[in-house]
This record gives structure tokens, C-alpha cells and sequence, in this order.
């Protein structure tokens, strides 16, 4: 399955975030990276999402949306999208483990709530506490 991501954020961070990935995995011409900066009006930023899915639905067998967080602007921009793109997905709690584990594994998983299963369980388990207990070993 062809899959594209779509990637809004508040700010640089969904922008900065797939220019992070691309340094560890090359550039990648499935993923685009939305922002939404200070003085910029939602309206504008749902345009924006719009004109990125129109043109992924040409080339693409469908898109994943990953926002910041639920219930910001960035999130309310994705939901009113289903309007239109009832079978879109959407994934709160953006990060870099979760956006390459997706695309690592998008072409050969068909299942996509697997996909995005099996990649939120990678984003979680790649957050841990580091402090002085954890070089120490038990036994």
C-alpha cells in the first residue's frame, strides 16, 4: 500500500521533526510537514492540509495525519478533514520514533491500525527515565 503523512503541527516542531527524520532515513517525498506560527489563521492552515491531501489522493492509496496534541488548533484543523476523508487516520503525540517507525514499516504492513498500533507502542516504549539508576545493573 502507497501511504503519504501529513505532519501539523504548532510552530516548526512537525516541520522540524521531518527534517530530522529525513537526516536518518533521506529525504522522503511521501511526508509533508504543516506549522501552524503566531498570526496565522487556522482558516489558513486547513486550506493548507486540504491542498496537501487533494494532491496525496492522486498519488497515494491514502494518508496518515499526525498532529502535536489532541484538542490544539493543529488537531482541530485534522478533524474537520474527515468531513471530506471519512477513512483518514489521524495520530496524536507526534514524535520522531513514531514517524519512523510508520514509515518504516508502511509499505510492508497492509493492516493500517497495525501500523499505527505497532508505531504508538514504538514511540512509548523509546521514552524513558534517565537518571543515575539506570546504568546500574541488578544481579
Amino acid at each position: 500500500m502507497k501511504r503519504a503523512f501529513l505532519v501539523i503541527t504548532h510552530g516548526d516542531m512537525g516541520i522540524e521533526t521531518v527534517k530530522s527524520m529525513e537526516l536518518l532515513m533521506g529525504p522522503q517525498e511521501n511526508v509533508t510537514g504543516l506549522g501552524l506560527h503566531p498570526g496565522e489563521s487556522v482558516d489558513s492552515l486547513r486550506d493548507q492540509a486540504y491542498d496537501v491531501l487533494a494532491q496525496n489522493e492522486d498519488q497515494y492509496d491514502e494518508t496518515i495525519v499526525l498532529v502535536d496534541l489532541l484538542g490544539g488548533s493543529p488537531s482541530n484543523v485534522s478533524l474537520s478533514t474527515l468531513a471530506k476523508y471519512r477513512e483518514l487516520k489521524i495520530v496524536t503525540g507526534l514524535s520522531l520514533p513514531l514517524l519512523i517507525n510508520l514509515l518504516n514499516f508502511s509499505e510492508a504492513e497492509n493492516d493500517t491500525d497495525k501500523l499505527i498500533n505497532d508505531s504508538i507502542d514504538v514511540a512509548k516504549d523509546g521514552m524513558k527515565l534517565i537518571d543515575k539508576n539506570f546504568l546500574q545493573h541488578k544481579g
